[in-house]
């Protein structure tokens, strides 16, 4: 299997709710993946995050979200889509962002660990991280040890699997 997934979307107006259906000839990490991501959307106890974009007020998946920050008072949501203000502090976000997902590295900044591409290590004392739409962060030292204990356990999670 060389990873890719195949989808098609049916409408059936006769359906009360969504069903999803997986074919494959054989059981498969990709499709425990599928159906582990399905069941973790459907069934989150994360809530959509109100945000700002302008004068209109929109309803981010958590998932989108790459990082949130602040900035000159404000608390800033970037997604591929854009950047977007929150009303909340970074503090209350923090509560219900999923923290399987989203870890602080500073006082100022939380960052979603599943939307990050990579992590430079070359700077003594600090990490670069460089998020899927190549946008960069840097780990407050402060934090710096807590990240890489966090990596070096999800490595290892993963080696185990």
């Amino acid at each position: 299997m060389n990873g890719k997934v195949d989808i098609r979307v049916e409408i059936d107006p006769t359906r009360t709710e969504p069903r999803v259906v997986i074919q494959t000839a054989e059981t498969s990490e990709l499709v425990e993946n599928l159906i582990y991501a399905i069941e973790k959307y459907v069934d989150s106890e994360y809530p959509q995050i109100t945000a700002m974009d302008g004068e209109s007020v929109v309803m981010l998946n958590q998932w989108d979200i790459f990082r949130v920050h602040t900035e000159s008072r404000k608390v800033i949501l970037h997604t591929k889509t854009g950047s977007y203000e929150s009303r909340s502090t970074l503090q209350d976000l923090e509560k219900v962002l999923d923290p399987e997902c989203f870890v602080r590295i500073s006082r100022f900044e939380i960052i979603n660990l599943k939307k990050a591409s990579g992590f430079d290590f070359s700077v003594t004392g600090t990490i670069k991280v460089v998020f899927e739409d190549d946008t960069e962060t840097w780990v407050a030292r402060r934090y710096v040890g807590a990240i890489r204990d966090l990596l070096s356990h999800d490595r290892a999670k993963e080696v185990r699997s």
